[in-house]
């Protein structure tokens, strides 16, 4: 199939797949168009996609916008830009993120427990500074990932991907630039290992409890409270992983 033919499929349309906050809202339009293409002519990795400037102008954005957009789909392995020679689909399993492509659960291929660990170490001093910097919007941006778990308390698929949008909202508003740079490093294996623990986790609800506690510390401001409370939840988090392992 020509390259030229996928413009077709990368229309604007009014239904949009959201990625987390920290990647540019187009990456969503990208994403989604993709997807179709993928489901109506059977794509696969290794397929070429037009240049960024055809992109643009089908799509009427600037390309710094097409530009930005490949690179956070980079960033989730689903696309690869090759120097000299244009952007392919990577792969289908970037898709997975909020339940894009249906597939088995499956660990990822490094250790959870090692992610864990290093999360330990960032998390509860992200939920401690948030508590003491964020602003109104950022707290509403944060709670609103909590609603939407609190509303489906019995869905693998809306935790999946609303425990890291939740985790990522509060990193952001935390308003430390190199926090924020680990995470956006973090974010594709982040993203992998949420696919698997929400998917095994034996309670959701409980869950849920647990990120009501750490938003609350944030909204009233007590940092030691929320740094506590984080470390808590991923204590619990923890011990799933460990007790799925011996399964």
């Amino acid at each position: 199939m020509n390259q030229f033919s996928l413009l077709e499929g990368l229309r604007p349309t009014e239904t949009e797949v959201q990625l987390p906050a920290r990647y540019p809202a187009f990456a969503s339009r990208l994403l989604q168009h993709i997807r179709n293409l993928i489901e109506r002519e059977h794509l696969e990795p290794g397929t070429k996609l037009p240049p960024e400037r055809v992109l643009a102008a089908q799509l009427k954005v600037g390309r710094p916008a097409v530009r930005e957009a490949i690179k956070a789909l980079s960033m989730l392995d689903i696309l690869e830009s090759r120097r000299g020679d244009g952007t392919y689909i990577k792969s289908l399993e970037g898709f997975q993120v909020g339940g894009l492509l249906k597939t088995g659960v499956t660990e990822p291929d490094f250790d959870m427990i090692e992610l864990l660990e290093v999360r330990k170490m960032f998390e509860p001093r992200a939920a401690g500074l948030a508590a003491a910097r964020a602003t109104g919007k950022q707290l509403k941006e944060i709670e609103e990932e909590l609603l939407i778990q609190e509303a489906h308390p019995d869905s693998h698929t809306i935790l999946e991907l609303h425990d890291y949008r939740f985790h990522d909202a509060i990193i952001l508003a935390a308003e430390n630039e190199i926090l924020n740079e680990i995470a956006r490093v973090l974010a594709p294996h982040l993203i992998k290992s949420r696919q698997f623990t929400a998917r095994t986790t034996p309670d959701i609800s409980r869950v849920v409890r647990q990120h009501r506690t750490i938003f609350e510390a944030i909204r009233i401001g007590e940092s030691e409270l929320a740094e506590q409370a984080m470390r808590e939840h991923l204590q619990t988090v923890g011990l799933d992983l460990i007790s799925e392992r011996r399964r």
